[in-house]
């Protein structure tokens, strides 16, 4: 028997599936958006994602939305869709709404956009409100490894954390699989691919290149991935390309955004658990003693 490429299905297409789930999330954000009442939108918005999403990830990730928080009093704006280490981080969640959901920046793993329609406005508001999650700081907690004093480090999902040399320590803003994967997904591209090219162009300009998301993927229109020209190879890593590319293949979006997703969850890398114990920091220190009794 031979390996065969591509890879041949009966009935179920499994890439038909999930671009079909990726139309049916985008439908029922719009549908949650009539809700009105920011705490009903957010319920409404919750369990669509958690269901559908989740079903698509490895087993230890869970999906939710809310707002994602660091130790050095940083806070995002509101996010659609947060993916994060469902059997190890903690969220604090306001009478289980997910607007006043929290979820602490050590273990969280992605972090997306819906919008129905994308043009100049909507651009904006989502590239900002991913920007204010992933340039918020993990701890990152230092240790003499091998002689060398660098930042630790685990994968995602596990409990036990690696020694590091200082070629290979943990770099949340310095190395990509050690940050957090944005995607901003979409009904459709309503001023057209170029303008959306462009306005990127513009808001990387005004706040940097690590600010544009990872994935953007319009189900209409094909999906945008940043490119190194000159190995014309579309990468999710920003800091190694130097454009951005525009794929009018509109079957292979939403799946390969899904893979992409699913490449992170693997690969990428976070801090040691310990960096949790910050979040109860407050109500710790010294503890006053008014009574006590000897042991029999």
């Amino acid at each position: 028997m031979t390996d065969e490429w591509p890879p041949r299905f009966g009935d179920f297409d499994p890439a038909k599936y999930i671009q079909n789930l990726g139309e049916r999330i985008v439908l029922e954000f719009e549908h949650a958006g009539l809700a009105g009442h920011p705490m009903f939108k957010g319920t409404a918005r919750e369990n669509p994602v958690r269901h559908q999403l989740e079903r698509l990830m490895q087993g230890f990730v869970s999906v939710g939305s809310g707002i994602v928080i660091d130790t050095f009093a940083g806070r995002s704006n509101q996010q659609d869709i947060v993916l994060y280490e469902g059997n190890l981080c903690p969220s604090y969640s306001i009478n289980e709404t997910p607007d006043a959901t929290f979820f602490p920046i050590e273990g969280v793993i992605a972090v997306g956009e819906v919008k129905s329609r994308l043009d100049k406005a909507t651009l904006f508001d989502a590239l900002n409100k991913l920007n204010s999650a992933k340039s918020l700081r993990r701890f990152a907690p230092k240790s003499a490894d091998f002689g060398e004093v660098a930042h630790r480090f685990r994968l995602y999902g596990q409990i036990g954390e690696y020694a590091a040399r200082l070629d290979s320590e943990f770099d949340q803003f310095g190395k990509f699989r050690d940050g957090i994967y944005s995607f901003l997904l979409c009904g459709s591209f309503e001023t057209g691919v170029e303008s959306i090219l462009d306005n990127m162009i513009g808001y990387a300009r005004a706040n940097g290149i690590s600010s544009l998301p990872n994935t953007i993927v319009s189900l209409k229109d094909g999906y945008i991935k940043h490119i190194e020209l000159e190995k014309w190879t579309l990468t999710a890593d920003s800091q190694q390309a130097n454009g951005l590319a525009f794929i009018p293949e509109v079957h292979k979006g939403f799946v390969s955004l899904v893979n992409s997703l699913r490449l992170h969850v693997r690969e990428g890398r976070t801090v040691p658990l310990s960096s949790y114990d910050r979040y109860l920091a407050s109500i710790g220190g010294e503890t006053m003693v008014t009574a006590w009794r000897n042991y029999p």
